[in-house]
């Protein structure tokens, strides 16, 4: 009987906030990565009485700010936004509405806590690490008792049996004896790989030697298209700018596509990227390196 006035709750609430169109704005906005729009609305919904009932304005400026921390001057000139965080994350942590507004946004929550742990990593990558070492600090805290969204089901990975492709599926067979290795930023071993430290770490292995930033990855490699990428090529994600993200495909020509990489929150695993929320997205292009 609780779980079902819980899920009646959440239905309510659900659709109280859908009917409100400055808050699908809000949502709308930030899907599409206008995030300083968001910022800037969020506050005028805030001062604004009418909306004083609801927790959404609170939410948008909140996840906004910390998706515009990744830009160095935005950052620098908006120091008190961060700092208001902490409260802002304690009101929606202990309130019953805010507590409702973050189960229903899990898979919004999860997709920035990814974007945010690759700006960690660029942060190591560029050597601020006392900058990326506080700021990996302060969201882990704004983030505790958040639950992030259900994990993916467990991919098994069957590789095909074409000898034209012997090569290419013996470089994933070496890379999935890593599964389950933690994601450590700039990291390049078995102890704890980043993205483009695991991809590097498996190419060297089939003594093909790739540059160390997923960037620079990216620019060596010779271009292919979606339809004609396959098993053993390189996978990169962009947030809008510069790559942020590379894995190696594991998928045939024409089937869904899947890649092996270094996930922040999982270490090495599988995931799909054909319909999923977070990566489909994001996908920027792909590239070969194996002749």
């Amino acid at each position: 009987m609780r779980l079902i006035s819980c899920f009646f709750i959440l239905f309510c609430f659900c659709n109280l906030y859908s009917q409100v169109s400055q808050f699908d704005k809000l949502e709308q906005l930030y899907d599409q990565a206008h995030f300083k729009s968001v910022y800037r609305k969020s506050k005028v919904l805030i001062d604004n009485p009418e909306f004083d009932y609801s927790l959404v304005p609170l939410y948008y400026k909140s996840i906004s700010t910390l998706q515009l921390l990744r830009n160095d001057r935005w950052r620098k000139s908006h120091n008190e936004a961060f700092l208001a965080l902490t409260d802002a994350f304690d009101k929606l942590k202990k309130s019953n509405k805010g507590k409702l507004l973050l189960i229903n946004h899990q898979n919004e929550l999860s997709s920035l806590k990814l974007d945010l742990a690759s700006w960690l990593g660029d942060l190591n990558r560029r050597k601020e690490k006392d900058l990326s070492y506080y700021y990996d600090e302060e969201i882990k805290s704004l983030f505790y008792g958040i639950t992030d969204s259900p994990v993916n089901e467990v991919f098994n990975w069957n590789p095909p049996t074409s000898q034209q492709l012997a090569e290419r599926v013996s470089l994933i067979e070496y890379a999935k004896q890593f599964i389950g290795v933690p994601y450590v930023w700039a990291g390049e071993s078995p102890d704890g790989f980043d993205c483009s430290g695991f991809t590097s770490f498996v190419f060297i292995n089939k003594k093909i030697v790739l540059p160390r930033r997923a960037m620079d990855q990216y620019e060596a490699t010779n271009k292919v298209s979606a339809e004609k990428a396959q098993i053993g090529d390189l996978v990169f994600f962009s947030n809008g700018g510069e790559i942020s993200h590379v894995g190696i495909l594991v998928s045939e020509i024409g089937k869904e596509k899947v890649m092996i990489h270094a996930s922040s929150s999982k270490g090495i695993t599988f995931d799909k990227i054909d319909g999923s929320s977070y990566w489909e997205k994001r996908l920027h292009g792909f590239g070969s390196i194996i002749k």
